[in-house]
């Protein structure tokens, strides 16, 4: 894991695509809540403080896609639409 690490520099990440290291607020389409996620590489996953693997559906259904984006994500449970609102660094 280590011999593939790439530090990333917090000025490096782009708000204006999704990204690992930004948060993306969304809008869950079904059910009009929103939510943010931290976008991370898989050793920092924690889906109970909302961060997500870049490898997970959610997360790479996310990376490339630019605020105003409606993005349908297949899931265990079925599909989830979201469109992104926000994209931000920490």
């Amino acid at each position: 894991m280590l011999k593939n690490a790439k530090v990333i520099d917090e000025e490096d990440i782009k708000t204006d695509v999704v990204s690992i290291g930004c948060i993306v607020k969304v809008k869950d389409l079904e059910y009009g809540d929103e939510m943010e996620f931290t976008i991370v590489g898989s050793a920092e996953a924690d889906f109970k403080k909302m961060k997500i693997s870049n490898e997970a559906p959610i997360g790479k259904g996310l990376m490339g896609k630019k605020v105003g984006d409606k993005v349908e994500i297949q899931v265990p449970d079925g599909t989830i639409t979201y469109e992104i609102l926000e994209i931000k660094r920490h």
